[in-house]
This record gives C-alpha cells, structure tokens and sequence, in this order.
C-alpha cells in the first residue's frame, strides 16, 4: 500500500509540475499585454515597420504597411478639413485600423510629425480594443501582421488559459494533501514543484524567440512580467517548503515517530515502574 501510495504521489507531482509551468506562463503572457506596457513597445514597433528599419520582419510579412507614410499624406487633408468642416475629429483608416486625430491638435500643428504622432496613438488603441472578429489563432490567416497577438483579445485568452489550469492545479494540490501519510510532506512536495516549474521561466524567453521567427519583435512586449511571476514562484515555494519542515518538526505525531522502538520500551518500563511505586506507597499507608 505504502509503495502504490508513494507511486501515485509520484504520477500527481509530475502533473502537478506541468500545470504550474503552463499556469505561470500563461499569467505571463497575460499578465504583461497591459495597455501601458502595450502602448511604449508597440509605438517602437511601428515605427520600425513603417520606415522599413526593423531589421527582422520582411515585406512579405508586412506587405505595405507604412503607417508613417500614411499619416503624412493625410495631414494636408485633415487640415483643410478641419478648418473648412468646423469638425471636432478627423477620423481616417490605415489597414483596417482607425484613428481618430482631433480637430485642435490638427489645425495648431504645423508640423507633420505631431500628426504622425497622434495617428500613431490612436492606432495602437485601436489595434489593442479592435473587436478581431476571428478565432485566436485563425486571426494568423486574416491579418497582414499579427498585431492580435498583443491586443486585449491576446489578454483574454491567455488569461482563460491560466485559469483553467490554475483550477487543474488546485485540484491536484488536493489531490497530493489526501495520498500523503503525513500531511506536513504535502507543502513540503508543492513547494518544492512550484520552485522547480519556476526554473524554466528564465528560458521561456529564448523558446518563444525560437518558435516565433517573423514575428520575434514581438516577444519583449508579452515578456515583461516574467522576472516578477519568476521571483514570486520562487519565494512562495520556498515559503512552502519551510512551513513543511516547520510542521513536520512541531507536530506531536512527527515527534512521536522520531522515537525509536527502545525509546517506546523505556517510556513503557518507567511509567509502569512509577506505578508500582504508586501502589506500594498506598500499601503502606494502609
């Protein structure tokens, strides 16, 4: 019974581990695509493509895109149309993706370049909240370039993801706590998996940058949070491991089991040569 406790505890634990590396690599993924975070990278990234200076990323990937070069034809219009319409906004489209410049910026500029700026902006918002009406990965067909990967639509499925693990692996935690004899063994074990799974995290960069081809310019911008997630996995693990040993050395039941079969009989022997002695000393009162 003990070895085909200790094997299932074995089969577990290796579940166990798998379902905290996909859990914390997925709350990476998910968890650096913020707005903010989103926004700084991708203005870069743009720009690069635009100009043609990112190095990595071919036209055949791109195609035409030259969000720089759109922006500064249409700045003489959104002038004119701005002055003469009495509008509030002028509101063009690049590659399916909209902005929205207002009107004030536009006709107080006489710089192309803050134009440009703007536009910039405002497509990056609408690139990161654009509704991609596809599946996550079938968007990879319906798109010139992959900027999904690093929209909200991006953010919503890898947090899905984590969480459904994250329900896998509470479910084994529990799973561990009922096969372990002794329960202090169990954040013992946790702990111990939790901090091993954690290890691959420093890695997770040069795997995503090897799969990714193309589209490695991207993977800074969904990285970000992966020496947090790391440290986090790391410390809580060790907090873990030392409330095992802690428990394991307080308990009553683990002190008990210290003792050796000689120390038992020596507790028997003295307690039943106290009680004797108890009983002759109530003999001679009587």
């Amino acid at each position: 019974m003990g070895f085909f406790r200790a094997g299932l505890v074995l089969i577990v634990g290796i579940f166990l581990f798998f379902s905290f590396l996909a859990a914390t690599s997925f709350f990476i993924l998910g968890s650096s695509l913020k707005y903010e975070n989103v926004h700084e990278g991708l203005y870069s990234v743009i720009k690069d493509i635009s100009e043609g200076t990112n190095g990595v990323i071919s036209e055949e990937v791109t195609g035409e895109f030259n969000l720089t070069d759109a922006a500064k034809d249409a700045f003489a219009t959104a002038k004119n149309y701005c002055k003469r319409q009495n509008a509030t906004y002028y509101n063009f489209s690049y590659e399916r993706y909209a902005a929205s410049i207002p009107c004030e910026k536009v006709v107080n500029t006489t710089s192309p370049e803050t134009f440009v700026n703007e536009t910039y902006n405002d497509v990056i918002y609408d690139i990161y909240y654009k509704d991609y009406d596809c599946g996550f990965w079938n968007c990879f067909s319906k798109t010139s370039f992959p900027f999904f990967l690093v929209s909200k639509k991006a953010v919503d499925y890898w947090m899905e993801k984590f969480y459904l693990v994250l329900i896998v692996c509470l479910f084994l935690i529990g799973l561990i706590f009922l096969l372990v004899e002794q329960k202090a063994n169990a954040p013992i074990i946790i702990g111990a998996l939790l901090v091993i799974s954690a290890v691959p995290l420093l890695k997770l960069n040069d795997f995503l940058y090897a799969i990714a081809g193309n589209f490695s310019v991207l993977i800074n911008l969904f990285l970000s949070s992966t020496r947090g997630v790391f440290l986090f996995s790391l410390i809580f693990g060790i907090l873990l491991v030392a409330t095992g040993i802690a428990l394991k050395s307080w308990m009553p039941d683990s002190i008990k089991k210290k003792l050796s079969v000689k120390d038992v009989k020596e507790i028997v022997k003295e307690e039943i040569s106290k009680e004797k002695q108890a009983q002759q000393i109530k003999k001679k009162k009587k």
